[in-house]
């Protein structure tokens, strides 16, 4: 087993605050139950070498998983907020829990989306062939928050509006898992996110891709990992009945 050695001298200064605000959450026990839809493509990384590897965490969504990360316990499990900025709130949609618990956090990492996008050291590559990486991308109305969360292959339910393409990040410190004696194949560093079948290194380094059509997995990791997902689904308008 490989764990990047990292201080937080050597994280970027663009994610400090994010990534501090999310280890507060998550060492302090108070990271939210994933539901049940969600939890269905996600597995526990301290299984992914058990006889139990392809289980998943809805057998069990507020459960924790043993980290490498410092021996600590550490939450597996994911959790979306929202935009509070552009979110609509017509149809009288609620707030999703994680915007009232964590209200820091939320203004935190749509800022950080804000700041990535207009990034000119360290810009968003892309994984899509249709993306149009000459223009700014607009600001995302949601943002799925994942902690130590290893997800299997699959695609988005629904769709995108108007804006048909995520943008991730993983933040942490994390690294390569060893499977049977052999380090798993992908990006060599562990943790990255594979996009039909390809290999990318997101740590720090944001990605852009169609969650929605290209299938993608998280690569076998090890230690302290959380991802950011920001992406801006097309939502149900509820039918409005005529007294």
């Amino acid at each position: 087993v490989r764990v990047k050695e990292e201080d937080d001298d050597n994280i970027p200064p663009l994610y400090m605050e994010t990534l501090t605000l999310l280890r507060n959450i998550s060492n302090s026990g108070q990271w939210p139950k994933t539901s049940m839809a969600r939890s269905r493509v996600i597995r526990s990384p301290a299984t992914a070498t058990s006889a139990t590897a392809n289980s998943v965490v809805a057998s069990s969504p507020s459960s924790s998983s043993t980290s490498t990360f410092k021996g600590q316990l550490s939450h597996c499990g994911s959790f979306t907020v929202v935009n509070e900025n552009i979110w609509s709130t017509e149809d009288d949609r609620p707030l999703p829990l994680g915007n009232t618990l964590f209200p820091d956090l939320v203004k935190s990492v749509f800022q950080l989306e804000s700041k990535i996008v207009r990034s000119s050291s360290s810009p968003p590559t892309s994984a899509a062939d249709d993306a149009d990486m000459t223009t700014i991308r607009p600001p995302s109305t949601h943002c799925a928050i994942n902690c130590n969360a290893e997800f299997t292959p699959h695609v988005d339910s629904g769709r995108g509006q108007g804006q048909s393409l995520s943008m991730i990040v993983a933040l942490g410190k994390f690294g390569q898992k060893s499977v049977a004696g052999r380090s798993s194949d992908g990006g060599g560093g562990g943790g990255g996110l594979f996009v039909e079948g390809t290999a990318y290194d997101i740590r720090y380094n944001p990605l852009v891709f169609d969650g929605w059509r290209q299938r993608h997995w998280t690569e076998p990791f090890v230690g302290e990992r959380f991802s950011l997902v920001w992406f801006t689904p097309e939502l149900k308008k509820k039918k409005k009945t005529i007294s």
